[in-house]
């Protein structure tokens, strides 16, 4: 079979097996250039799911009332009846994990619809009243899994909980224990709520501290969204950059190994067409190869970079950001193949060929 292949195949599989070391570091080359790819138009992908993820699924509200710490019964049933009964309460707790009390936060949560917590496919989760709720980059930090039993107190108070972990939820920004109202209550405390949240514009009346809305946090992410793009841009500049230098240099190199090869091909006949051909058709077996590999890294890396560095922040890439990054490989490798190609016309046919003796 290998016999009956064409003769530039079967040329440039053997040029391949002698110069092993040449074609594995072309190959690292373009999986570089495609992972760098991936990466930035990921970067993009990734703010987007989290901005549809933050403000769609988990914060539904347009405006967050944050109450007086010394609001009266009175003046809290008026913002109700004004802006609704979905409220929260954050509170600090101190609980036990393997012989070490932990500090950290908890959300005592009532926000019908309006604040919600998300299981691992980011669907929202009704919150029982029968245990508590943490995250699940806490419970993998600490060790917790559903079922297990946690001993806890509020911060300041000397009375001693142990409740069922019921849940895991996920959020990508905060990572924090979660226990409904109802449950709050039944362990003996007074709900008193810091946070109102509404849809109808809120003013500033008596019994309110602040007024935050849901645009103008948006507001503060676009700013960071600018900074990705410039980030974005950088990514796909080096990517291009690695991905000329290696094929470039290592194009060069080669052809310069082959120039005799090349030098006897014309004398036997071939035009400079066929030789070209056969010059580009290695080149582009190597950036496929290194175009299939780097796809998935690069996804990876940028899930790495996200998971680690971050809260629990999924990386997420649309099927058009691989197609972009196919593209812009396969850019890279066919201006650089042309580049070099034109040098088959330069051969020197007499010092390539005496170069050899």
């Amino acid at each position: 079979k290998f016999n009956k292949c064409k003769l530039s195949t079967r040329w440039n599989i053997r040029d391949i097996a002698r110069n092993k070391g040449r074609s594995i570091a072309a190959c690292v080359g373009i999986i570089g250039c495609t992972m760098l790819l991936v990466c930035s138009f990921g970067l993009w992908d990734t703010i987007e799911s989290y901005m549809d993820w933050e403000y769609k699924i988990i914060n539904t509200y347009q405006y967050k009332i944050s109450l007086n710490s010394d609001y009266t019964k009175e003046q809290y049933d008026h913002l109700t009846h004004l802006y609704g009964d979905a409220t929260s309460k954050s509170v600090a707790i101190e609980f036990k994990n393997k012989g070490k009390n932990e500090t950290r936060s908890m959300l005592v949560l009532d926000g019908k619809d309006k604040l919600n917590i998300t299981d691992h496919n980011e669907k929202v989760m009704s919150v029982q009243s029968n245990g508590i709720y943490l995250t699940e980059k806490l419970a993998e930090k600490y060790g917790i899994q559903v079922g297990d039993k946690v001993t806890w107190h509020l911060t300041g108070d000397s009375s001693w909980h142990t409740s069922k972990v019921i849940g895991l939820n996920r959020d990508p920004q905060t990572q924090q224990f979660t226990m409904s109202k109802k449950y709050f209550e039944k362990l003996g405390y007074t709900y008193r709520p810091d946070s109102i949240y509404t849809n109808k514009k809120p003013k500033k009346i008596d019994g309110v501290s602040k007024i935050s809305s849901i645009e103008s946090i948006q507001e503060g992410v676009e700013s960071m969204l600018e900074a990705m793009k410039s980030m974005m841009v950088l990514l796909i500049v080096f990517a291009v950059l690695l991905g000329c230098v290696i094929l470039y240099n290592l194009g060069v190199l080669s052809f310069t190994e082959k120039q005799y090869q090349f030098a006897t091909l014309k004398v036997l006949g071939f035009k400079d067409k066929q030789i070209k051909e056969i010059f580009i058709k290695q080149n582009t077996w190597i950036m496929l190869v290194g175009m299939v590999i780097g796809l998935p890294l690069g996804y990876y890396m940028l899930s790495y970079i996200y998971t680690n560095a971050l809260n629990d922040f999924p990386a997420v890439v649309e099927w058009i950001s691989y197609v972009y990054a196919i593209i812009g490989t396969i850019l890279v490798s066919y201006v650089m193949n042309k580049l070099l190609a034109r040098k088959i016309k330069t051969i020197d046919m007499v010092s390539s060929l005496k170069a050899n003796e």
